[in-house]
């Protein structure tokens, strides 16, 4: 309950993330990243025997070389800027795709299983707590990780069980892979029947990392059984700097 409590608060979970981040991967060098250089070399890992389907405008080789450069940058660098704390470490965002599940009362939170794709760090699970997860329910994966609470891995290539997890949110992640249809169907694999997966993208026209909601609603529909929230690009007043993708479902397998 204290958890709960405090986690509610915003800037209570920026400066615990960002303290926890500091002790471990500066303190302590815990920061890994999948297929990291110290582990082996990434120039010769074979995309294509990942899945790779040219979803990317990024040569195979090189794909993983751009995203760690990209992803170190955005976490180790930029956490260090005061003004990016809260930012980063907040996990606010992620409550873009967590509120439309608070509104399924049914929902047992204290006992459902979730996994959180893509955090980058702690703040999305402790906003989780935040909002009567239980923390030893939440399951964590992302390409980097610092901390003991997410583990490293790959959206394409899920290390969990068929049909394990009951709520999964994956906030602004699937429009950066490099197969999309396989992202999918990894996160549909591993979640049960009539789970509730809350998923979102960045809408930025043609850019890189650009996402409509029929583009997320398209990549789930085999195994949609309803749509509970549908928030697309064109719902957006006009001259909205940021806008968002997001969809709520709940799966039929």
């Amino acid at each position: 309950m204290i958890k709960i409590f405090l986690f509610k608060s915003g800037f209570i979970r920026s400066i615990y993330s960002f303290i926890r981040f500091v002790y471990f991967a500066h303190i302590l060098k815990k920061y890994s990243f999948l297929h990291d250089d110290k582990k082996n070399e990434i120039e010769k890992i074979d995309l294509k025997a990942l899945g790779y389907d040219n979803s990317s405008d990024t040569e195979p080789e090189k794909y993983f070389n751009k995203i760690r450069d990209y992803e170190k940058k955005a976490l180790i660098e930029s956490s260090l800027n005061i003004k990016n704390i809260k930012n980063i470490f907040s996990g606010n965002r992620s409550s873009l795709i967590i509120s439309p599940i608070l509104s399924c009362r049914f929902i047992n939170r204290t006992k459902v299983k979730v996994l959180s794709i893509g955090p980058r760090t702690e703040g999305e699970i402790f906003n989780l707590v935040g909002n009567g997860f239980n923390q030893k329910n939440i399951t964590a994966v992302d390409l980097q990780s610092y901390s003991p609470l997410i583990k490293v891995g790959d959206i394409h290539n899920l290390e969990y069980l068929d049909n394990t997890f009951d709520v999964i949110i994956c906030g602004w992640t699937i429009a950066y892979s490099y197969n999309k249809t396989k992202a999918a169907s990894e996160i549909i694999r591993v979640a049960k029947n009539n789970a509730i997966i809350s998923i979102s993208g960045t809408y930025a026209g043609e850019t890189k990392g650009s996402i409509k909601s029929t583009e997320l609603i398209d990549l789930f529909k085999k195994n949609t059984k309803k749509i509970l929230f549908n928030l697309a690009h064109n719902d957006f007043p006009d001259g909205q700097e940021r806008k968002h993708s997001i969809i709520t479902l709940i799966t039929e397998k």
